[in-house]
């Protein structure tokens, strides 16, 4: 199953508690720090694919201001599929910062992997980060902010397994 990052980041907020639908668009703009603005309309379509690969299901209705608000939680199939995509993400990020070090290293010569303890990086390769045009944040280099989200959903994966006895 190709997991798209929309299903990716909505499949994340539902990690540690059912959510309605505005509930999971608040939390995929947190997660992502505002990079992925999910639509009401384009969620919908998302929830439909995830529900019907398994992934998530129906948690319960509720009637709010005279409105159906329906709940939806991660299913165990959807926790899988989860993990599997961010270990994915993870290594192909690590691939990509590989990679790019190697590259700024220059030709013909390999990046070391890491600073040795007590060594410093020179100061071009460390450059003041930039500011997003939406003014939100700091642009980060894709690769990272892959591996911290990934990162984000594993842990997030391992807090909900270890407070149901080990089930993710």
């Amino acid at each position: 199953m190709n997991i798209t990052e929309p299903m990716f980041l909505a499949l994340t907020a539902l990690v540690d508690e059912p959510r309605h639908g505005y509930g999971i668009v608040q939390e995929v703009d947190r997660l992502s720090g505002g990079r992925v603005q999910l639509k009401i309309g384009s969620l919908y379509g998302v929830l439909d694919r995830l529900a019907a690969d398994g992934l998530v299901e129906l948690d319960r209705e509720e009637v709010q201001q005279g409105r159906l608000r329906r709940y939806y939680r991660l299913t165990d199939e959807g926790a899988e599929a989860l993990a599997g995509e961010a270990t994915r993400l993870a290594a192909n990020a690590e691939a990509a910062t590989a990679r790019l070090r190697a590259r700024r290293a220059g030709p013909g010569s390999t990046a070391p992997e890491s600073t040795a303890p007590g060594s410093t990086v020179p100061e071009s390769t460390t450059p003041e980060p930039r500011r997003s045009p939406t003014g939100r944040g700091p642009i980060t280099r894709p690769a990272t902010a892959l591996v911290a989200l990934a990162g984000s959903a594993l842990t997030a994966l391992a807090a909900r397994a270890a407070a149901n006895g080990g089930v993710a």
